[in-house]
């Protein structure tokens, strides 16, 4: 912009042009942004779980799809790094790639182990990094959702003797969740969709129950009889 002698910056003039306030109704949800990119989307948390003796306190990291509820991948460190997670991230965009959907978003917490290397890391892989804001865990509450449902459901019940106890056990568990534990969310269906299981209509069949967990949870299926 020119006065005829001063030439006056136009950072110096839009400093003192009234702005417009936003409108709040015209912004863009978190309970919108999530429906919007469900398909592509995949969360990312961490919780901690002490040893029997209480000596280690185990990191467990996960990656859910939040379209179908999926646990991709989880991993278990005493003392996780970035270079770790970005290990565990490869194994969980190969699992989304090889269910036929993409990831385009990754949304995770302000942990140290989410920082900018990583961020710079997945950027070169096509994905955005989205952030939660500080002390808002309720904007990633899929992730949340899902540490509690393992909670709830399986270490409140379970003491890890070491890492290899919690990791197998753990696997079941989450086998178990992605294969078999229904969600009013998907229309009382699993994460991996399931068949409905119906007794044969010639010959006779027994219903058999397989534990899981040691009894804590079965699974059935019809077995013929002879």
């Amino acid at each position: 912009m020119k006065l005829g002698i001063f030439d006056i910056s136009e950072r110096t003039v839009s400093k003192y042009i009234p702005r417009p306030t936003p409108n709040p109704q015209k912004r863009l949800s978190w309970k919108q942004f999530y429906l919007l990119h469900s398909e592509t989307m995949v969360v990312s948390d961490t919780f901690s779980v002490y040893s029997s003796n209480f000596k280690e306190i185990f990191r467990v990291v996960f990656f859910l799809h939040v379209g179908t509820r999926q646990i991709l991948h989880f991993d278990i460190h005493t003392n996780p790094t970035t270079r770790w997670i970005r290990k565990v991230l490869k194994f969980a965009i190969r699992k989304q790639v090889q269910s036929g959907k993409k990831m385009d978003y990754l949304l995770t917490d302000n942990d140290s182990i989410f920082g900018k290397r990583l961020t710079k890391y997945i950027e070169r892989l096509g994905i955005k990094h989205k952030k939660t804001s500080l002390r808002s865990p309720w904007q990633n509450c899929y992730a949340e959702r899902w540490i509690k449902t393992c909670r709830n459901e399986f270490l409140d019940h379970f003491i890890p003797i070491n890492q290899y106890h919690l990791e197998k056990n753990l696997n079941e568990f989450i086998h178990f969740y992605n294969h078999h534990r229904t969600h009013l969310a998907l229309n009382k269906d699993s994460p991996v969709p399931s068949p409905i299981l119906k007794p044969p209509l010639h010959g006779k069949a027994k219903l058999v129950s397989t534990p899981v967990l040691g009894g804590l949870y079965h699974t059935y299926s019809y077995d013929n009889v002879a």
